[in-house]
């Protein structure tokens, strides 16, 4: 379908790339290329948990979407100081990119909360070349390092932050949000109305991954998980991951058949080893594996009996966990160490694919755990119940339909989804 009108894409994580928002900003691209959008991508080399270390072409063509690098110098991630670093240095290249950069179309921008410091730079970029965007919040700033402790919440880097960011909401044609705790947050600060912000949940790739029997999955049998009730972590370690609950709980069933399992790496990882070695239960009770290969994902996932969700208190609103998707679609039940209001929360509760426990409450997970392993037809009605409700809601295609609408406002198509909420 012929157009004069392109559609960027700005995101620092893309193919190669395997973080969560790069395999979602992908498959956003894709989508909506294959539905008729005149669709480019400016990205910057793979730094993140890449699936391929090699530095890509400046120009290339991704699944019929155009990609274009862009030459800011970036590092690994493997420190704090180093994704300053690269947030900082993205958004001030891209910035001064797309501002200079000449197109013979119409242009609309597209692009992620993450690097926090970019929605005011492409704010500014977009009112200088009069250009309409769309906004996707995957995480609130500045308060997710409010929360964290990096930032006084009425000092003065947050109050700027805070009014750049609201100026930025304000401006964008279409604001995305991905749960409706995460919209209310929105619009108690930035004084948008409900109808002005879309909430659209992110999605894993139904094809990519499938329940599957610890009996008839390689992952399980190679790591001694078949004959062990599995409770299963994947993904980021950070510090706004409340995974010590976990770790401590972990202590009450020492000698009993029961794992907790740890894939992943992170800024917190260090410090959950260290707390599961000092209730001695590392190796043992709590065992932790580096992030698996990308073709070995659908099977690490699948490897439990139960998946682990979990935020930190007073996340509530502020981001909504990817792994929520992925452990919906691997057909397991999810503890779900969250406040009972939040988003996470609420969609595993109405689902009954779950057992929702707060933070820090140890004897809750444990008595969770317990109820699970002495009842393996609740085991498998939620895992059922999760994998159902993932296929109705949650899926790849569902999400980029409902950004298709919003993007094209053609309410007309695709009916069996709703943009709004």
């Amino acid at each position: 379908m012929k157009t004069n009108k392109e559609t960027i894409l700005v995101t620092e994580y893309y193919y190669p790339d395997t973080a969560s928002t790069g395999k979602l900003m992908t498959d956003l691209a894709v989508g909506l290329q294959e539905r008729g959008l005149d669709m480019t991508v400016y990205t910057s080399q793979p730094n993140y948990h890449s699936g391929e270390n090699k530095k890509q072409p400046r120009l290339s063509i991704h699944d019929g979407v155009l990609v274009k690098r862009i030459l800011a110098p970036q590092v690994r991630q493997s420190s704090l100081i180093r994704r300053l670093f690269n947030w900082v240095v993205f958004s001030l290249w891209m910035s001064i990119v797309l501002l200079v950069s000449p197109s013979k179309k119409e242009r609309e921008l597209v692009f992620v909360s993450n690097p926090p410091f970019l929605p005011a730079l492409l704010w500014l970029v977009c009112t200088i070349r009069r250009w309409d965007y769309t906004y996707i919040v995957h995480d609130v700033y500045p308060d997710q390092p409010v929360e964290l402790g990096y930032l006084q919440k009425e000092g003065i880097v947050a109050r700027i932050w805070r009014s750049l960011n609201v100026q930025a909401l304000q401006r964008a044609k279409n604001v995305v949000a991905l749960g409706p705790v995460m919209r209310d947050r929105l619009l108690n600060t930035s004084q948008l109305e409900k109808e002005d912000v879309a909430v659209i949940d992110n999605w894993a790739d139904e094809s990519f991954i499938e329940a599957k029997s610890k009996d008839e999955n390689w992952f399980s049998q190679e790591h001694n998980l078949t004959d062990q009730f599995t409770v299963l972590y994947s993904g980021n370690i950070g510090e706004f991951h409340d995974l010590e609950t976990v770790v401590k709980a972990a202590a009450e069933f020492d000698g009993d058949d029961v794992c907790i399992l740890i894939i992943g790496d992170g800024d917190n990882k260090e410090k959950i080893v260290e707390l599961s070695e000092r209730l001695g239960v590392k190796d043992d009770t709590v065992r932790f594996l580096p992030y698996q290969p990308w073709e070995d994902v659908p099977y690490s996932l699948t490897s439990g009996d139960v998946s682990i969700v979990t935020v930190r208190e007073g996340f509530e609103g502020i981001c909504v966990s990817s792994k929520m998707y992925t452990a919906m679609a691997a057909g397991m039940p999810i503890l779900t160490i969250a406040q009972s209001y939040d988003d996470e929360a609420q969609i595993i509760t109405k689902a009954e694919s779950g057992i929702q426990v707060p933070q820090e409450d140890v004897a809750g997970v444990v008595e969770a755990i317990r109820k699970w392993k002495n009842d393996p037809r609740f085991v498998e009605e939620q895992g059922q119940n999760a994998r159902k409700v993932f296929e109705e809601k949650f899926t790849r295609d569902a999400a980029i339909d409902r950004y298709y609408k919003l993007l094209t406002r053609k309410e007309d198509e695709y009916p069996a989804t709703v943009v709004k909420q």
